[in-house]
């Protein structure tokens, strides 16, 4: 059997299409979603359509899912929470809120292990180190290789406590999650890990595209072929700002497009400029209120925008 393993698309239906396409090319049978279908990206109704027609799918939750119940407030900060949840049916939300956080099945008598974060397999081994944050901050403005990253991550891993003291408790198989925007893969004695980076918004500090990791299973073997569609992001970012989000929530686009454009976590950076843009001019609520929102975002954007460090 041949998975594709696709993550994180927060509403990029574009790359989503051209995934699955690429992943049916290569001879995918089965498709299994790690989470965080919505929110960021303008097209969340058509991303959940797209993954509820499937007949061949395994489909777990994701963190960004329970943003899709924020009430409706004043504040600026979680508009584009909101604004995805206007967007999608009740119909849509609701097989969105319905999806399990975990899934559990076998192939071939191959255990395969499915969560949105590593945290449920191997607790804080992955997150601690290589957040998108932290990946952010290890490798600065810097646009790295693939295989760059897929050494550094396998190297620190190798090495830690955590991860070692984990693989005690849980069964050999193969452990799937997303979560940290970032591909990487690791077998340890009879235990895989496979993170298939974000297909919406990868953020591992490589050239821009729409990635995802394909799983073959076959005689008790298991075999892993990663893959990274490129696409042009000029002209995604185009026909971002043609959207009714671009026009409703235009600083958390503008931030995404910061992040495609570099490769890089930049809402993290974001918050944090926000936060102290507040402090310095003496506005305590939060969430961020629109002038605060709108006024941090100018300073950041004039302050950062040089700062694009990968090739598109």
């Amino acid at each position: 059997m041949k998975y594709a393993i696709i993550s994180d698309i927060h509403g990029n239906y574009p790359a989503l299409k051209i995934v699955i396409e690429d992943a049916l090319k290569n001879g995918a049978q089965y498709f299994l979603f790690v989470g965080d279908y919505c929110i960021s990206v303008p097209w969340p109704g058509e991303v959940v359509d797209a993954i509820r027609a499937m007949d061949n799918a395994h489909v777990v939750r994701g963190n960004e899912e329970n943003y899709l119940n924020i009430p409706d407030g004043p504040d600026a900060q979680f508009d584009i929470s909101r604004w995805s949840k206007h967007t999608l049916s009740d119909v849509q939300k609701k097989w969105l809120n319905d999806l399990p956080f975990r899934l559990d099945f076998s192939c071939e008598d191959v255990d395969i292990h499915m969560a949105h974060s590593s945290e449920v397999f191997i607790g804080d081994a992955e997150n601690g180190e290589f957040s998108t944050y932290k990946i952010a901050l290890r490798y600065k403005d810097r646009c790295i290789s693939h295989e760059e990253f897929q050494n550094d991550i396998q190297h620190e891993l190798r090495q830690n406590k955590e991860l070692k003291q984990q693989l005690e408790g849980i069964p050999s198989g193969v452990y799937i999650f997303g979560h940290t925007h970032s591909q990487w893969h690791l077998q340890m004695g009879n235990h895989w890990f496979i993170n298939p980076g974000s297909c919406g918004i990868p953020l591992d500090c490589t050239e821009f595209g729409a990635p995802y990791t394909l799983l073959t299973v076959e005689n008790g073997m298991v075999m892993l072929e990663e893959q990274r569609i490129k696409y042009d992001v000029d002209s995604l970012i185009k026909k971002v700002k043609s959207t009714e989000q671009y026009e409703k929530v235009p600083v958390w686009s503008e931030v995404i497009f910061r992040e495609w454009l570099t490769g890089h976590e930049k809402v993290m950076f974001f918050l944090k400029y926000a936060e102290e843009y507040a402090q310095r001019i003496g506005d305590e609520r939060r969430p961020f209120a629109h002038g605060t929102w709108e006024e941090a975002f100018r300073e950041w954007y004039n302050t950062n925008l040089k700062n694009l460090a990968c090739p598109k």
